[in-house]
């Protein structure tokens, strides 16, 4: 048997007539009754990240050099290899993910690494933990692509290091090369979770 969708609830009218007589205007009681679209997702793309032939981090390299800090000798990060372009939005933590997408991963103001916002162990080179807070800044939300194989402009092999948060470059485990983790200097880091693969926008 078919339910009636409309038993339990209150007459059109009668929704109206209540608000009004509480205070609210003819309109202000519609809109009560439409359901507001939400606002549309905008998505923008940061180039210039590279990846670190020292630590084997992603690091962003619009920052000047000397204002990135890498692990393994409290320097600047060093560049090698491609560059990558990130996806990202301004929106809430958590906005425009989906089965294939992460959200939440932020870049660091203090060492200009990538590390995901939300980890329990956010160890920032620069001592403390990572943040993309910064003075006049945006809030970037960057969204990375996960479990696709690796399609052409991209790389895959890129991996969340559980003990100190960053995206680094899991692709010479063969050979027991795992870069340099600030939070443990002999085994470096420690894959854990997705296969990002990251866009390519140079392979320089």
């Amino acid at each position: 048997m078919q339910e009636n969708p409309s038993r339990g609830l209150l007459p059109r009218r009668s929704v109206l007539v209540g608000a009004v007589a509480l205070g609210l205007s003819a309109t202000a009681a519609q809109s009560a009754l439409s359901p507001t679209e939400a606002a549309a997702e905008t998505r923008y793309t940061l180039d210039g990240w590279r990846f670190c032939g020292n630590c084997f981090g992603l690091f962003l390299r619009d920052f000047t050099i000397e204002q990135s800090l890498c692990p393994r000798n409290g320097g600047p990060h060093q560049p090698a290899g491609w560059t990558f372009r990130l996806t990202y939005n301004l929106d809430p933590g958590g906005t425009g993910e989906d089965a294939n997408t992460q959200a939440n991963w932020r870049h660091c103001y203090r060492c200009a690494g990538l590390y995901w916002g939300p980890s329990t162990a956010p160890r920032c080179p620069a001592g403390g933990a990572h943040s993309y807070i910064h003075p006049g800044g945006y809030p970037r939300q960057f969204l990375l692509p996960h479990d696709i194989g690796q399609p052409a402009w991209t790389q895959n092999r890129w991996r969340f290091c559980f003990k100190c948060s960053v995206l680094f470059f899991n692709g010479y485990a063969d050979q027991g090369k795992y870069g340099l983790c600030p939070y443990d200097h002999i085994y470096g880091h420690t894959a854990a979770g997705y296969d990002f693969a990251i866009p390519v926008s140079a392979y320089t």
